[in-house]
Formats: C-alpha cells, sequence, structure tokens
C-alpha cells in the first residue's frame, strides 16, 4: 500500500514540475519555503552527544500558536533538550518565528525556546530524508494535525517515534479515514502515543482500529496559552497606543478571511450610526491580504490605517474608521482592549479559529455559523453564557448592537469565559508528564 502511495508521488511531481518552477519564478509566498520544503537548504547545528534533540511540527498559525505553552513546558522540564520546531505554512513559519526567536525570552541565552527553525518537508521519501537526517531527532512530536503516510512511514523505519499531542478528530474526517480504512490503520498505527483533546475523540481514534493504551486524553492545550496578566495600566498603554480616545468602545475582528470583511465592514457601517464612537479593527489571517482590506474598505466609504503607519488622529479633521492589524503577534494584546470579540473564519467555510484569546482576557466573544474546527470549546462557551454564535449579517448587527448598549451583560459574558479558560487549563501538564513516562523527555 505505501508503495502505491509513494509511486503516486513522484508521478504527480513529475507531472507538476513545470507548475512548481512558475510558482517559484512568480509567487514570493511559494518561493519563500518551496526549495526549504524540499530539503534543499543548509544543514541543522548538529546535536550535541548525550543531549536529546525533540522535532516539534505544526502546520500553520493556529498550531503554532497553541504549541506555545507545550514548547515553554517542555524546555523547562528538560532545559538540556535541543528542540527543533518546523511549520508547513509561511504564515505558520513567520508566527513561529516572532514567537520563538524574537521574543524576550528568545533573547535571553539562558532561556531559550527551540535551537532551530525550520519548513516541513514535502511528503516524498528523497524530501524527508533529507529533513531527517539533517535534523536526526530522537522524537517528533506533531501538535493537533498535518499527518503524512510517507513522513510516519519513513520515521518508522528509522525507530523514531512519533507523538500527536491535541489531537482532535472531526466526523467529517473519521469518515474519510474510514472510506480508506486499511490505509488509515497503517498510517496510525506508525504512531507511538496519541493525546486527544476529549474522550470523543478518543472514540474517534478507536474507530480506526488503533490500540486502545496508546490513547490517552489530555486536554485542550489551548486552555494553556498564558493569559498575560495586565493591569489597567497595561490596558490604558495599549489604548495610548492606538491613540484611543476614553469613551471609545472598540469591536475587533480577528483572523479574518477573504469574503469576511466585507460582510463585517456592512456591519460596522450599520452598527456605528448608533453607536457614536465605534472603532472597529479588523485583524486578518493573513497580513499579505492588507491591500485588499484597504480596497474594501474604500469601497464602503471608509477610511482606514494601518497599525504600522499609527499617528495621532487630533491632528486630522476625519481620524479613519477601521484600524487595519498588518503586523503578526498583535491579535492577543488587541484582545485585551476590545469591548466585543468576533472570531474569524466563521462567517465563510473556514472552520473558525481559536477563541480562547478572547476569553483568556475576560471578552464576550461572537462568531458566525462555521466552527467546525473548534467546536467543543466553541459549545462549551455558548452553554455558559460567554459567546454568541450569529447566523448572518442581520443577526450579527443585532447582538453587536445589544452587547454595545449593555454594560453589565458584556462584562458577565466575559466574566464567565475567563472563568472557564482558567478550569480547563492543565492539558500541557499532563503530555509532558506522559512523554515522561513514555521515556521521551
Amino acid at each position: 500500500m505505501i508503495f502505491v502511495y509513494k509511486l503516486a508521488g513522484y508521478v504527480l511531481l513529475i507531472l507538476l514540475l513545470p507548475f512548481l518552477f512558475l510558482l517559484w519564478l512568480f509567487s514570493q509566498k511559494r518561493r519563500a519555503n518551496l526549495l526549504a520544503r524540499f530539503g534543499l537548504k543548509p544543514g541543522t547545528k548538529p546535536t550535541v552527544s548525550g543531549q536529546k534533540r525533540i522535532w516539534v511540527h505544526a502546520l500553520s498559525v493556529g498550531e503554532v500558536v497553541s504549541s506555545v505553552p507545550f514548547i515553554k513546558a517542555l524546555k523547562e522540564k528538560a532545559p538540556l533538550t535541543d528542540i527543533i520546531f518546523t511549520a508547513s505554512t509561511k504564515t505558520g513559519f513567520d508566527m513561529a518565528g516572532h514567537l520563538f526567536l524574537n521574543s524576550d525570552s528568545s533573547r535571553n541565552s539562558e532561556n531559550v525556546w527551540i535551537s532551530q527553525l525550520e519548513y516541513f518537508p514535502f511528503d516524498l521519501g528523497f524530501c524527508i530524508e533529507k529533513v531527517r537526517s539533517r535534523i536526526a531527532p530522537d522524537a517528533v512530536v506533531i501538535v493537533e494535525t498535518d499527518l503524512w503516510p510517507n513522513f510516519l512511514y519513513e520515521m518508522k523505519k528509522n525507530n523514531i517515534p512519533v507523538i500527536l499531542i491535541n489531537a482532535r478528530l472531526s466526523d467529517r474526517s473519521l469518515k474519510g479515514y474510514q472510506f480508506f480504512r486499511s490505509f488509515s490503520s497503517l498510517m496510525f498505527s506508525s504512531l507511538a502515543a496519541i493525546m486527544a483533546q476529549s474522550h470523543r475523540d478518543k472514540k474517534r481514534f478507536e474507530c480506526l482500529g488503533i490500540e486502545k493504551e496508546k490513547i490517552q486524553v489530555t486536554g485542550n492545550i489551548k486552555f494553556d496559552q498564558a493569559a498575560a496578566e495586565r493591569d489597567s495600566s497595561d490596558v490604558q498603554s495599549i489604548r495610548d497606543r492606538l491613540f484611543l480616545a476614553p469613551e471609545s468602545k472598540i469591536w475587533i475582528a480577528g483572523s479574518t478571511h477573504e469574503g469576511e470583511e466585507r460582510i463585517l465592514l456592512s456591519v460596522f457601517k450599520k452598527i456605528r450610526k448608533k453607536c457614536v464612537g465605534l472603532i472597529m479593527i479588523i485583524a486578518p489571517r493573513d497580513i499579505g491580504r492588507v491591500k485588499d482590506i484597504e480596497s474594501c474598505c474604500r469601497s464602503f466609504n471608509m477610511s482606514s490605517i494601518r497599525m504600522t503607519g499609527l499617528y495621532d488622529p487630533s491632528e486630522f479633521e476625519n481620524p479613519p474608521d477601521i484600524l487595519i492589524v498588518d503586523k503578526m503577534g498583535e491579535l492577543a494584546n488587541l484582545y485585551a482592549v476590545c469591548d466585543i470579540a468576533f472570531i474569524g473564519g466563521s462567517l465563510v467555510q473556514q472552520g473558525g479559529h481559536n477563541p480562547l484569546e478572547a476569553a483568556a482576557v475576560s471578552k464576550p466573544v461572537l462568531f458566525g455559523p462555521d466552527m467546525s474546527d473548534f467546536v467543543d470549546i466553541s459549545h462549551l462557551l455558548m452553554e455558559q453564557g460567554g459567546a454568541q454564535q450569529v447566523a448572518g449579517e442581520e443577526d450579527l448587527a443585532d447582538a453587536l448592537e445589544h452587547l454595545l448598549s449593555d454594560d453589565s451583560e458584556r462584562k458577565r459574558m466575559g466574566d464567565q469565559n475567563f472563568r472557564i479558560f482558567c478550569e480547563h487549563s492543565g492539558a500541557v501538564q499532563k503530555i509532558v508528564k506522559h512523554m515522561e513516562t513514555l521515556g521521551f523527555v
């Protein structure tokens, strides 16, 4: 079975070679990672004798952000462990660079979280082998998803254990794996351990024929994201940096996708007629889309300014209507100053994004109909009254108008979200402890 998969991969590569060359030539985004994903880049630093090396992989931005508390806890538990981090997408790679290589902690030589950052290889034998031999890991940890048959096969062949942490399996994914049951069972059997988010996920993995003893329920590491301790002066300093007036109410739309901004701007235009002083902050999932969002704002006859180009609005007769975030790593701070948070990727078919960043700073949360990537979390927040799901534009406008006019309701929802966030933490410590039991740490 794996032979057929390998053969199909090489045939597809041959067919796509001309298009890959054109991508490399004309797409700056693809040019940034294409050769690296083929394994064609300078070597990794060699391992130190007697020092364990763990390869941690996260697919894209969401998984990278989720991995932060795990990386920190792993390094605190085993400070001599050498951690190599990879991501598949450019946005994920850039976010990892910001979080792990440009943070204050990484500049402190006594507290460096990762040793090196690379791109994850394409699922082709020669790509995987080049990167594997260069990294030479003692174990591989994959965060949430991004499992590839060839990669798992090559790791097993080289006696390198692969652990899947914060694992989740949707009903749709389960049906897909069951359709190719024999191949899926072969792939998942290559995993040394699966640490699932919930008992529901555990049962789904068991439906694929995976040995029960391989699967542990450790919880969701997204609840372990550090809720930065901010007092009123910290929040005020952020507001001052953004030139936000004391009386202004802030609505932030975080991690938005193409097609979503038009809906959100239409709602904003209606609501601000009734809520004087309302300011909207748009933080796109891909900051490369900033020009498109600026164009969208102009089509609604609204002025906008990029966060990196902020100026004192008192110097101008008409300050901008919209603040567009064009810098990575700012979203968590911005949630701290907002009055209401909307979670992007939910008004379009993108599965939604993590609402816990807003919950961690006691903010009421709104999201659209598609939260399929965060089903358990979104349902939990709704059940406890900290979040509201809206069906579309009109529903969103009604929810916003209600919350903006009711200070006590916003506080009640925010307090509920923070309580839920605190009560469900602890997954990271369970994962690290289980890794220690298995001998991987």
